[in-house]
């Protein structure tokens, strides 16, 4: 049996985590949800996930710094926030995130990015 790929979810927000969780699981996937950055830090050394996913609405201080420790452990991370967060999206391209989405497209092309990160 194939080992299962395990992602990493920063936020609370039942639409995303229900589709997510929906789009993971025939794949083999695993869903791990946090609600804090201390939380999420302390999930990403024991869950040791191939993909990390920050709901940018959801992101405190310290967020950038998780993802780059992500980036270092060689973790992909996808960030999405609301279309009128514009420069937030942008401060998150500059983290380092592999994809940043507006709401409405990240949940649009969740189906297309999950294979890609889960294979």
């Amino acid at each position: 049996m194939e080992a299962a790929k395990t992602i990493l979810a920063l936020g609370n927000n039942l639409m995303y985590t229900a589709s997510i969780r929906d789009v993971a699981a025939p794949l083999g996937g695993i869903l791990i949800t946090a609600e804090s950055i201390v939380e999420l830090k302390d999930k990403l050394d024991t869950a040791h996930p191939t993909l990390l996913i920050i709901d940018l609405s959801a992101a405190t201080p310290g967020w950038k710094d998780l993802v780059a420790e992500a980036k270092r452990r060689g973790v992909y991370v996808i960030a999405f926030g609301p279309h009128v967060q514009e420069e937030l999206r942008k401060e998150a391209e500059e983290a380092g995130c592999d994809k940043v989405f507006v709401n409405s497209k990240f949940k649009l092309e969740l189906p297309n990015l999950l294979p890609t990160y889960l294979k």
